[in-house]
């Protein structure tokens, strides 16, 4: 891959991930009109796996919500392919959860669908030359994730079983714990997601990233 330092706009190549093709098209159109080129359209994960081997863009503009796998899989990919990648996650996700996630894994930027083409523009020539970017949308979710009371790996097992419609005794059955314990954890969910019953710590466990939809 060529140096993002050294390189000027012309040689910036992007590869574009979204399952939509209107917004791949429209995306493309947008980078072509400000002299970057496209290395690919890919519309699911797979694709855009494939494409990044064969091609090795400069940026990878990759939105998280794809119909074979998700887009924190396609980071984690290609970042264990080449741990160089510099994606910018492109995305409608707004939860906070899902923009710590994707931090995380290594991605050089966070930014929400709507920004006008220019402003786009200029953060994919910053990511590209090494930079990072983050959405001020993004940034206020990122900090609110921080300073927000954390689920427990055992009380998002118990929050993901809720989702699938179990009730208490079928969850405890399926942890090998007791009922009690299983309430214990119900109302630990309520209490940091603030929320005033079963259904509602679903909602706004999807809405923040917590778990899929």
């Amino acid at each position: 891959m060529s140096s993002g330092i050294t390189q000027n706009v012309q040689e910036i190549s992007v590869l574009i991930v979204d399952d939509h093709p209107m917004v791949r098209e429209g995306l493309a159109g947008v980078l072509l009109r400000h002299k970057m080129t496209v290395a690919g359209l890919a519309a699911n994960g797979r694709q855009a796996i494939e494409i990044y081997k064969e091609q090795r863009p400069d940026v990878v503009l990759l939105d998280l919500r794809l119909p074979d796998q998700s887009g924190f899989d396609v980071a984690r990919a290609i970042l264990e392919f080449d741990p160089e990648a510099r994606i910018l996650v492109f995305s409608s996700a707004q939860g906070d959860a899902s923009i710590h996630t994707a931090i995380s894994l290594g991605v050089r930027g966070y930014l929400l669908k709507g920004i006008d083409g220019a402003a786009l523009a200029e953060q994919v020539r910053h990511v590209a030359r090494g930079g990072s970017c983050l959405s001020p949308e993004a940034a206020e979710k990122l900090t609110q994730y921080i300073t927000s009371k954390k689920l427990s790996e055992r009380e998002l097992e118990v929050l993901s079983l809720i989702s699938k419609g179990k009730s208490n005794k079928e969850i405890a059955g399926l942890l090998f714990v007791t009922d009690n314990t299983v309430k214990m954890h119900v109302k630990k969910i309520l209490s940091k997601l603030q929320a005033n019953d079963r259904t509602q710590a679903v909602v706004i466990a999807i809405q923040r990233g917590l778990l899929d939809s």
